[in-house]
């Protein structure tokens, strides 16, 4: 695929972008990131909707991909390519991320990307995940997560990643970074991110014991910036929506930068390292076997 050749390439998605929309290789047509997003629109089973009106300059960008909206190597790649499409349409201000799956906003990390797998395709799926986290962490649209649903993990670092979170107001419902639950580490741009968001005490807690927060508890150290009834999570993100397009957008985006430039700059020039110490940590044998004991607990549940 065209986006997983740019994910390889430290220049990301912006390489595809100087491209002509399509090209042979191969005998077959190569297309670009906007004709691929269209094809994908039609086809049967796309992970991602975005509903774009014109008229207000917002998008909904809605998660599909059941049971509960796991971030696999697919997923991030058509979720990419969503977000690069609507970057590149000038009409567009705003994005807001929800689930149309029950009770979950995302699961995060999709473990089968993790177990198993070669060290190459370890690689691959980690610098998508990158790639989700820059595209949105840097997005000059105004973000905001309508969290209806629980949201662990990767689900948690992708609402972060976000101007603005709104969140189902249901005790059922929980958020956090939990990955040492599984044997695993967060690494230091899912520290950041959270570190700038609760500040660095209640994340080196969180981090350490893996905490999942219900909606009342993420409220009070700021992981989620507003409560509300379960069918009132979309209207009132766009509501908020409003409130954030009507302040003019270089003085917000300029703003926007300045406060997450550092952050963005520290993985920036550290990809590579990243993804090698990533894939250095899960291929391991004693994580895999964590990750085989967790799914294995999965099951059972399931059973």
């Amino acid at each position: 695929m065209a986006l997983r050749a740019a994910l390889r390439n430290k220049s990301g998605l912006s390489s595809l972008l100087s491209q002509r929309s399509s090209c042979h290789s191969h005998g077959r047509v190569c297309l670009s990131p906007v004709l691929v997003a269209q094809r994908r629109n039609n086809s049967t089973s796309p992970k991602i909707k975005v509903d774009f009106d014109q008229s207000t300059g917002v998008a909904v960008m809605q998660m599909q991909s059941p049971p509960v909206n796991s971030l696999s190597l697919d997923f991030l790649t058509e979720f990419c390519i969503g977000v690069e499409k609507l970057e590149m349409d000038k009409s567009c201000r705003g994005l807001i991320i929800t689930s149309n799956q029950p009770k979950v906003f995302s699961a995060g990390l999709d473990i089968m990307e993790m177990y198993g797998k070669s060290p190459e395709r370890c690689g691959e799926f980690w610098r998508a995940v990158q790639e989700m986290w820059l595209k949105l962490y840097s997005s000059n649209l105004v973000t905001i997560a309508a969290i209806n649903g629980s949201s662990p993990a990767g689900g948690c670092l992708m609402s972060i990643t976000c101007d603005y979170r709104i969140m189902a107001d249901n005790p059922r419902y929980s958020i956090g970074l939990n990955e040492t639950q599984l044997g695993i580490v967060a690494p230091f741009w899912f520290k950041d991110t959270m570190t700038n968001t609760v500040g660095h005490r209640t994340t080196e807690i969180a981090l350490e014991l893996g905490l999942l927060y219900n909606p009342s508890e993420a409220l009070k150290i700021g992981l989620v910036d507003q409560l509300v009834p379960e069918d009132q999570v979309l209207t009132t993100a766009t509501q908020t929506m409003a409130k954030w397009l009507a302040i003019p957008d270089h003085a917000r985006q300029i703003t926007k930068s300045m406060m997450r430039k550092p952050t963005i700059d520290k993985l920036t020039s550290n990809r590579e390292a990243d993804i090698q110490n990533f894939v250095s940590f899960i291929t391991k044998d004693s994580i895999q076997k964590s990750l085989r004991m967790y799914l294995e607990m999965l099951k059972k549940r399931k059973g």
